[in-house]
């Protein structure tokens, strides 16, 4: 079965679901409310937007060749409601979706460009495909002579299926309309706790979580696409902190961090989160700089609290010494553990009891690592600990 085939095969029955919903045959019949019809006008604006503007970022020759095209806009989306440019502020909460969809084909367009193709397929070509056009054999021939490894054809059928399940969410809530609190267009599992609705915070925000995702690869390892949503979710509710009292903020933050820490996650990957998405925001809205700088503080702060503890340069000896220890080809499949070993320490003797068990309970399972892993994490364990300068009192890290 050719790749083509494939991804048609795979993606039939999704396609069928959209084209089922009362929202795609209200669209087809041109009988979609005007509200409706306004709000998937700007989320698929936003969505070709994205998708050109990853396509332009790669530099293989067939995806170039991609976005340089002016992608085509269906006849029934071309009613004159209101201009393709979305307000600042969301009036929709559907559009979150769209640009959570926009940022994803703009992460993966330097993680696995050729799954773009994938989103490529399914937004330009198979759910609003043109009148009169025959997108198979175009698609069909580009892809003549690109050889794809089993990982990158996995990659694309992934986008595709992603890219019909955001349209379906979006054509399901817009007709008839559901009420969705913003958070559930970034993380089905996170409730109703607020975020932006600010269309430059919200990619400022995303930008940040999906940047933090790639230093850390531990993140997907262990916490997988669930763990990514809430990445999001929670990179978007620290927004709203911006401009608030710095003692508030430090408050909300150390919570937060000492629950992650609980989970497995050391207060460092925060403290380098806060600082991404700082300068996200500030680059994205410079003229609110003082609002956001108080994330780049509070960050510091943690950083201070860390650091004496184990140092900066501590943090990276150890980050060495244990891919040493583990050789190249485990050092590179999960880059930076020695790092999260020694952190994780910190935190432990900065008051956070859990930080230690909720890390190496995954970090020393037999069934997922080998034996020289193990013994690399037991020995930074023994190493870390002994080069801690300060200990404070249980529950102290993170109090005013």
């Amino acid at each position: 079965m050719t790749l083509v085939d494939r991804l048609r095969k795979e993606t039939q029955a999704h396609q069928a679901c959209v084209e089922a919903l009362p929202c795609f045959q209200a669209l087809a019949a041109r009988a979609l409310p005007p509200e409706s019809h306004r709000a998937l006008h700007q989320a698929l604006v936003l969505l070709h937007e994205a998708l050109t503007r990853a396509l332009a970022a790669t530099s293989h020759p067939v995806l170039a060749a991609l976005g340089a095209e002016a992608p085509s806009v269906h006849p029934l989306l071309e009613a004159g409601l209101v201009s393709s440019t979305p307000p600042e502020r969301l009036e929709n909460p559907v559009l979150i979706g769209a640009i959570a969809l926009g940022e994803r084909m703009r992460s993966a367009a330097h993680r696995e460009p050729l799954s773009l193709l994938g989103y490529h397929y399914a937004l330009r070509l198979a759910l609003l495909p043109l009148p009169g056009t025959s997108p198979w054999l175009d698609f069909a021939q580009r892809l003549e002579g690109v050889a794809l490894e089993a990982a990158e054809q996995e990659g694309l059928v992934r986008a595709a299926a992603e890219a019909f399940s955001e349209v379906r969410s979006l054509l399901d809530t817009l007709h008839p309309p559901r009420e969705h609190p913003p958070t559930w267009w970034l993380n089905r599992d996170a409730g109703g706790h607020p975020i932006t609705t600010d269309l430059d915070e919200l990619r400022a925000a995303l930008r940040a979580a999906e940047a933090s995702w790639e230093e850390f690869p531990y993140y997907a390892w262990r916490y997988g696409e669930r763990g990514r949503q809430f990445s999001w979710s929670d990179s978007a509710w620290l927004v709203t902190l911006g401009g608030q009292d710095e003692a508030q903020v430090w408050r909300h933050i150390s919570w937060l961090g000492g629950l992650l820490a609980s989970r497995g996650m050391p207060r460092f990957m925060l403290e380098r989160h806060l600082g991404v998405l700082s300068r996200e925001l500030i680059h994205a809205k410079p003229a609110r700089r003082q609002d956001y700088d108080v994330l780049f503080r509070v960050a510091e702060r943690m950083a201070g609290e860390r650091r004496r503890i184990l140092g900066d340069d501590e943090l990276r000896m150890f980050g060495e010494d244990f891919d040493a220890r583990v050789g190249p080809e485990w050092s590179q499949r999960l880059h930076g553990a020695g790092v999260l070993l020694a952190a994780a320490v910190a935190d432990e003797y900065g008051g956070l009891a859990q930080a230690v068990p909720s890390l190496v309970s995954w970090m020393k399972e037999p069934s997922r690592f080998p034996a020289p892993w193990i013994r690399a994490v037991e020995q930074t364990l023994v190493r870390a600990r002994s080069l801690c300068r300060v200990r404070f009192p249980s529950g102290v890290a993170g109090r005013e």
